[in-house]
């Protein structure tokens, strides 16, 4: 089985945004730790928007140099450790600002296709050259900031312009809907690998574009109500590493806590609890990639424990690999 530990590299984007340090920084260097002593690597998805903001505002603010400096060092340092670094695009940060105390963050525009065409491109060329700059290293694969990928037919044109050929953003029968938020995944191809053209969940043989789901998994309500009880009843092992608070998501908890809900496998809190779980059943469906994602933001002092154990007991068994391992021309 091939194993994707995948992490979304990113602040929060509530009103309680948190620090550079608590969110991303400490978190992923604790992930830096297991991946060197395990000899395994990560593939993060880097919030390229942030980075862009980072450097136009740290030239008005300089207390926001340290935090751009802390992030690119960071990702170059995991670039040149064999870490795999991709395209992750928030393009509400297009919208957004800094005010001298705090991030300004303005999500009305939350989704790439929320743009007209000549925005998406002029985007997706400014946020890769980012990385490209950092690390030197072709950017291929992508992850839609919150899933939202659709209508993927108006971002097909820059994706093919700037040689965005693999996404990893579907989790199949994954979908919600908000006012600025939204995505359906609940007729993806029941597959662990496919191509497609104009629309991600359609397969199409001979599609431009690969799609390496993440992996899905249905949770009962009572796995919900465990997770929000024990980090209620032990914080210091089930709070989130990071410092600050997700955007609103109405209705979200209530259905997670009252009925069956599709979510991807995952490294964030509690949830690190089903990854064997999670591997077993995959491989009794005969599956040949495993794709799991993650938050530094939303790791905890458990969830690291959970990741260590994990990449411990299979990493003799299986292959810890990374899209450009796997990927890359």
């Amino acid at each position: 089985m091939n194993i994707f530990l995948t992490l979304d590299y990113e602040i929060y984007f509530g009103a309680n945004h948190g620090t550079v340090e608590k969110c991303i920084i400490h978190p992923t260097s604790e992930l830096i730790l297991i991946g060197e002593k395990h000899n395994v690597r990560f593939s993060f998805f880097v919030d390229c928007g942030f980075i862009l903001k980072l450097n136009e505002f740290r030239k008005k603010f300089p207390v926001l140099e340290n935090d751009y400096k802390a992030i690119t060092e960071q990702v170059k340092y995991l670039s040149d450790t064999g870490h795999d670094i991709q395209l992750h695009i928030h393009p509400h940060w297009e919208d957004s600002y800094y005010d001298g105390k705090r991030w300004i963050i303005d999500v009305k525009r939350y989704k790439l296709a929320d743009f007209n065409e000549h925005d998406i491109s002029d985007i997706v060329v400014r946020y890769k050259k980012v990385l490209s700059d950092i690390t030197n290293k072709p950017i291929f694969a992508f992850r839609a900031g919150g899933w939202c990928l659709q209508p993927f037919d108006k971002l097909r044109k820059a994706f093919k312009e700037n040689n965005i050929t693999l996404d990893s953003s579907v989790f199949r029968n994954g979908h919600y809907s908000s006012e600025h938020y939204s995505y359906d995944f609940r007729n993806a191809p029941d597959k662990d690998i496919y191509t497609f053209e104009e629309d991600v969940i359609v397969e199409n043989e001979k599609g431009f574009f690969t799609e390496l789901p993440i992996s899905p998994i249905k949770n009962s309500p009572l796995f919900f109500w465990k997770l929000f009880l024990l980090g209620r009843k032990n914080p210091y092992l089930h709070k989130p590493l990071g410092d600050g608070q997700a955007m609103p998501a109405p209705g979200y908890r209530k259905k997670l806590l009252t009925r069956f809900t599709n979510n991807p496998v995952s490294v964030d809190g509690y949830n690190s609890h089903l990854l064997q779980k999670a591997l077993t059943a995959l491989k009794n469906k005969n599956c040949e990639n495993m794709v799991v994602i993650g938050h530094p933001k939303a790791l905890s002092r458990y969830s690291i424990q959970k990741i260590e154990e994990f990449v411990e007991k299979n990493k003799t068994k299986n292959n810890f690999t990374t899209f450009t391992k796997m990927f890359a021309q």
